[in-house]
C-alpha cells in the first residue's frame, strides 16, 4: 500500500517537471520574424490569401438565416 502511494506521489512530481522540460525546450529558440515574413509563413500554412481581405465569402449567407 505504501509502496502504491510513493509511486503515486512520485509520478505526480515527475510528470508535471517532464512536461516543463519539453516545454522549455520547444520554446527556448523562437524564430524572430517581421510582420511580412510572418504573413508569407502562414499563407505558406493555408491562411488568408490577403492580410487586407477580413471577411469570408459566406458572411452574408449567414446573414440571411439570422432572427432578431
Amino acid at each position: 500500500m505504501s509502496v502504491a502511494l510513493v509511486l503515486v506521489v512520485v509520478m505526480a512530481l515527475v510528470v508535471p517537471f517532464l512536461l516543463w522540460v519539453l516545454i522549455d525546450q520547444e520554446t527556448s529558440n523562437p524564430t524572430v520574424v517581421d510582420r511580412t515574413e510572418a504573413e508569407r509563413i502562414a499563407k505558406d500554412r493555408g491562411g488568408q490569401q490577403s492580410s487586407t481581405d477580413r471577411t469570408a465569402d459566406d458572411d452574408d449567407e449567414r446573414d440571411e438565416y439570422r432572427s432578431f
